[in-house]
Parts: structure tokens; sequence; C-alpha cells
């Protein structure tokens, strides 16, 4: 499933490159060292299968940093800015069409949310069908339960959270949040009004009422505490007609994209700050595709085909959020290269050549770093004893 994305990507790129009249030189399965030329088209186009089983590319013509391609009639170079931009655009249509056709199909098929997360994981309102919070899927009708409203008294805590650095204790009865009464139904979206900020909490011991200070970070603003419910839930399988499904599957992508870019935001401004612990945690967090397919491959064993699919929509936004990123090497960034040249009339014979090796350097640290992610992964979910690797 993760290589057929990466495919519609990459085709994204091959199809607007045909239709522009620029020649592709090759279309990778996997990547080099290459393994054998499968076979070539009446273009030129060389299909070659490599030996690293990850990924796809397309070669065009321009990605060589020699004059005489850049000159040509059928190099990228040549063609009009419209062609190029689209070229290099292809790939987040390839990847929101996809999508988007996938989650109306879903839609209208029975199936359930993914994963349900905190109301606060983040400061921003979720209203995502896959990625659901349970006040909107309560909203929607698809959350029905019998639930009674009772103290917070704690069960257990983790030493690490926020309540185990704030001494909380198992049997301490949380009473408010800044003078707020809280509930087991009004935990939540207290705590994620205080996200980023101090907040006072008033908790009882014993027969004693004390008062904590508590600093919640953006990032982790959970408690990590277990305590009672009381209640039992059902999630009810989403299923709308045709015109409500396309709809609700734009309302995915967008709901989706908020999440992706404020998470994408916080993990950047961590890996800029100077701070070597938060640039470390930000790392640490990041996953690659040894976590995707350890992801699938448990939710294909616990709930079936459909949610697999979904996931797979989700992935595939996701890859073409992560191009969205200004970071040389990726396709957005490329295009604004190729902006820059027209507007300001650069020679390309010397400005794409620079261009070229710009993103190569950059193309290849950012595969060290996913290198090293992989292995991270390794060691996190399937416990593999690497040297060096800590997570």
């Amino acid at each position: 499933m993760f290589m057929f994305l990466v495919f519609i990507h990459e085709l994204g790129h091959f199809w607007a490159a045909k239709k522009a009249w620029v020649k592709v030189h090759e279309f990778w399965i996997w990547i080099p060292p290459k393994a054998m030329t499968l076979f070539t088209d009446k273009s030129g186009t060389d299909y070659t299968l490599n030996w690293i089983p990850l990924w796809w590319f397309v070669r065009l013509k321009w990605e060589n940093p020699q004059w005489w391609d850049f000159l040509d009639v059928d190099s990228f170079v040549s063609s009009s800015l419209p062609w190029k931009l689209l070229i290099l655009a292809a790939w987040v249509i390839m990847n929101l069409l996809f999508a988007w056709i996938l989650f109306t199909v879903l839609f209208m098929s029975w199936v359930k949310p993914v994963t349900l997360i905190s109301e606060n994981m983040i400061k921003q309102d979720v209203k995502s069908y896959l990625i659901s919070t349970r006040s909107f899927l309560e909203s929607e009708w698809y959350l029905t339960w019998t639930l009674q409203e009772i103290p917070i008294q704690v069960a257990e805590v983790f030493s690490w959270s926020l309540a185990g650095l704030a001494w909380i204790v198992a049997w301490d009865e949380l009473l408010s949040i800044n003078n707020n009464p809280v509930t087991n139904l009004s935990f939540w979206v207290a705590l994620k009004d205080q996200i980023d900020k101090e907040f006072s909490l008033k908790y009882r011991r014993d027969w004693n009422i004390l008062t904590k200070q508590i600093s919640c970070p953006d990032d982790q603003c959970f408690f990590w505490i277990r305590f009672e419910w009381w209640w039992t839930q059902e999630i009810l399988p989403i299923k709308m007609w045709l015109w409500r499904a396309m709809k609700a599957a734009v309302h995915e992508i967008r709901e989706q994209a908020k999440i992706t870019f404020w998470l994408m935001g916080y993990l950047w401004r961590n890996l800029v700050s100077g701070d070597s612990e938060k640039v470390e945690k930000s790392v640490n967090k990041l996953s690659w595709p040894v976590w995707i397919v350890k992801f699938w491959e448990q939710i294909l064993s616990t709930w079936g085909w459909l949610q697999y699919l979904a996931f797979g929509g989700m992935v595939s936004l996701a890859l073409a959020f992560f191009n969205m990123l200004p970071i040389p090497a990726l396709d957005w960034w490329r295009a604004v290269w190729v902006l820059i040249q027209h507007l300001f009339w650069f020679k390309p014979e010397s400005y794409y050549q620079i261009e070229w090796y710009f993103n190569f350097v950059v193309f290849v640290l950012m595969m060290l770093l996913g290198v090293y992610i992989i292995l991270l992964d390794l060691v996190r979910f399937w416990w593999v004893n690497i040297p060096f690797i800590w997570s």
C-alpha cells in the first residue's frame, strides 16, 4: 500500500511531463543501484527495477547538470511556466484526488474512525471523521453511550507525567482547574483550554484540600492518569449517501491538513529552537515506513480492510502535505526555484545546475535522516538491537 501511494505520487509527475512533451528519461521502481531495465517505451523512457525495495522515482530531462540537456525543446527547462508548475504540482493533485476518492467510497461503506484522540491533543477543534474526538462523533450522531457524571478519583499515575511531576498520587480526587469544577466528562475539555499555559489545580487528599500550579506544554498537555469512567459506549459506522460522502471527504482533507500542519509547525519550532532536549525529543517522535507498516499490520489484523484503506488515504494526504513543506529537494520548493528563475530571467544553463547540486545535497541529508529514523523505528517497534540507536 505504501509503495502504491508513492507510485500515485510519481505518476502525477510522469503524466504531466508526458502531456507537456518533456522527455522522461527513467521511471525507477525502488531505489538504485539498478538491477535491470524492464522495458523501454516508444518515447525512450526506461522502466528500471532497482535493488532497494523502497520508493519510486521519475527522472525528467533536466535533472542532470549538463547544459546541452537544458536547451533541448523536450527538456523541462524549455517548457512554459504553467507546464513547469503543473509538472511539479501534479504530485499533490494526484495524492489529494486519490484521498478524496478513497474517503468518498469509505464514507459510503460503513467505515469507522482509525483512531480516537483526546480533546486536549491540540489547541484547534478537531472535526475529523477518521481521527476523531468523542465530542465530534457524538455531535454527528456516530457515538452512543450511557454515562454517569462522577468526580475524578485517581486510580494510577505514571511517574514521568504531568500528574507525577505535580505529586498527584492514587486516591487523590481532582476537584477543579482554575477554580472551575471538573468531572470525568469535562476533564479533557478543561485541559484543552490550558494548553501552553500555567493553571491552578485543586485536589483533595484524605481530608485536605491542596492546590498546585502546573505548566501544560503545548505538545503534551496530558496528565497520564487512570480513573473510572463509568460509561459504556459504541462507535457507530459512518454511512452516507454519495453527495454527502463527497462533501465529507473534502471536509476530512481540510481537517487532516489542519492537524498535520499544526504538528509539523510544532516539530519545526522544536528542531530550530537550539534547545538540545527539545531537538532530541522531536527527532525521537519522528517515524517513517517501519512505523507505517507496523500500524497498517495492526489495523488489518484488528479492524479489517476498510480501516486499512482509511489509513491509506491518511498516508496519501501526509505525502502531499510533506511535499508542501518549504524544504529544498521537495516539490514545493522546486516550484519556487522555477518561479525565481522565470521572474529574474536567470540563464537556465547555469541556474539549473546550481539548483540541481543544491537539491542533491539536501536530498542526501534527508535520506540520511530517513535511514536514522528507520533504524529508530526498528528499535521501537521490532525491538531490534542496533548499537548507538536509542529510543
